[in-house]
């Protein structure tokens, strides 16, 4: 079974799934990182047309994967407008290339808008990002937390 980019617009009722994985990735016991507070920030994703964007990847009727790209997530540096966010992998489907999908679906997306470069940040996966030609720029704070961003250019 291949799987399918979509994006949440077109899957509304992934929203809830995606908002548990988020709370339990990311959430730290924090009421801003809550279920509820990430299933309210995805409403806004849900849209096709304009940032954010949520896409997600599904396989049968299932969704196993997302990514989001985002504009300045973070305030790193003036020009990085466009950002690669929410990259999450169901934790049972994990291992299996599905992260390295989703991400480069984010990353064709973006090219198709012209989003380039596109900056991400990350606490601890930047050994993923740099298989996937993403480049260290630095540390920040992002979250409370130090964070590692990343940039790639694309096309």
């Amino acid at each position: 079974m291949a799987l399918i980019v979509r994006y949440l617009a077109d899957l509304p009722e992934a929203a809830p799934a995606l908002a548990a994985w988020f709370a339990r990735e990311w959430g730290e016991g924090k009421a801003d990182r809550s279920e509820a507070a990430f299933a309210s920030q995805l409403a806004s994703y849900a849209q096709r047309d304009r940032l954010p964007i949520c896409l997600v990847g599904v396989l049968g009727d299932e969704p196993v994967a997302t990514a989001s790209l985002k504009f300045r997530e973070i305030e790193y540096r003036p020009e990085a407008d466009f950002w690669l966010g929410w990259v999450c992998v169901r934790e049972d489907m994990r291992g299996r290339g599905l992260g390295s999908l989703l991400v480069a679906a984010a990353e064709a997306e973006a090219l198709s808008r012209r989003l380039s470069p596109l900056y991400l940040h990350t606490p601890s996966r930047e050994t993923f990002y740099s298989r996937l030609g993403w480049k260290t720029l630095g540390t920040t704070i992002a979250d409370g937390a130090p964070s590692i961003v990343m940039a790639k250019a694309l096309g």
